[in-house]
């Protein structure tokens, strides 16, 4: 409501809020309350948080008339000290922070931020072409050897091509480790965090990816990993086939199958999945077939950096699905798993 009355919320946030506002009175009423206020006159960073809070914590109207006084009185504060003596109060004159933008260390201890704008990176006497999220080796020569990390932040996603051709695609909040060039009778990178590959075919030099307790090895082929989970390690093929070392045990997978290694248990556990849940991230969606409210805030830390507090424990192991019915719902909408009664699904969705 506050970015909707500042006019900084986003078509998707404001076409939510209306849809909210259409099925909760109290909400109304508190969004006439604010509407009905002056538009303040300077824009100041706000600060980001969400909160959960369970159904039976609903505050009673009297206290959003509270909150909606204190408002007013704030505003009528700021308002009285603009007029009579020129001043802006503000509660954060500090200026909002860059968006984080990806990493590349080198092997020589030297880093370098990939500019979220096309721009020029000088390595060694070599110079290469950042583009807007995404990096390209395959046209670069003589670079250094040794062993290079990408990392990702969190809020952010990236793409790589590799000096071989291979594709790679990596999540916010990831880590890729790989040498500018492939002189080795592999090729091998290390990958923490999550990311789809798209393996250039070299039948003489097989691709070997190194993750956290398990290795994968391919010629070529096109897969989805995510070791967010390093208990859990899920590798899903889409393309060809590989193979999925841990300790002594391996695994062959073909399209359509999903492995994941329990470390723990010293296991694999061989499912199928679906393209639309695996492939969500990289088209900048969401897909819960199963997930904890815990587990959403996760989630919503790592790709939007905003700070979750759950107001509730009760609530923080409730698990979600896409719908009761199991078919998917747009991007953002949660209902809980059917084990819980569809009033009590509203009243928490809401």
């Amino acid at each position: 409501m506050t970015e909707k009355k500042a006019g900084i919320i986003s078509a998707a946030d404001e076409a939510l809020l209306d849809a909210y506002l259409e099925e909760v009175p109290e909400a109304r009423e508190m969004w006439k309350a604010i509407e009905s206020g002056k538009q303040l006159q300077d824009h100041a960073p706000w600060r980001n948080t969400y909160s959960i809070t369970d159904a039976s914590a609903r505050l009673p109207m009297f206290k959003w008339g509270i909150a909606v006084g204190i408002f007013v009185a704030v505003f009528a504060i700021y308002w009285y000290a603009y007029q009579k003596y020129g001043v802006n109060v503000a509660a954060n004159t500090e200026s909002i922070p860059a968006p984080p933008v990806a990493m590349l260390a080198l092997a020589d201890g030297t880093v370098h931020p990939l500019t979220a704008t096309p721009a020029t990176l000088s390595v060694g006497q070599q110079s290469l072409a950042v583009q807007a999220g995404s990096l390209s080796l395959q046209s670069a020569v003589d670079l250094p050897s040794g062993i290079n990390t990408l990392t990702v932040p969190n809020a952010s996603h990236y793409k790589i091509t590799l000096a071989d051709g291979t594709e790679i695609w990596l999540n916010a909040g990831s880590e890729l480790k790989f040498p500018f060039s492939f002189t080795q009778p592999v090729r091998e990178t290390f990958l923490r965090g999550e990311a789809y590959f798209r393996i250039a075919t070299n039948a003489n030099q097989p691709f070997v990816l190194q993750l956290p307790n398990s290795t994968v090895q391919v010629l070529g082929t096109s897969f989805h990993v995510s070791t967010k989970d390093p208990q859990h390690i899920r590798v899903s093929l889409t393309e060809g086939s590989l193979r999925m070392t841990a300790g002594s045990r391996q695994i062959v997978l073909r399209p359509g199958q999903q492995a994941i290694y329990n470390d723990s248990a010293r296991t694999f556990d061989v499912q199928r999945f679906t393209e639309q849940e695996a492939d969500a991230w990289r088209k900048r969606q969401f897909y819960f077939s199963s997930v904890t409210l815990a587990g959403l805030k996760t989630i919503a830390s790592r790709h939007y950096g905003l700070h979750g507090v759950i107001d509730t424990s009760r609530a923080i192991h409730k698990l979600f699905i896409a719908s009761p019915g199991g078919e998917p719902l747009p991007a953002g909408i949660l209902l809980p798993a059917p084990a819980y009664p569809a009033e009590d699904s509203m009243k928490l969705l809401q």
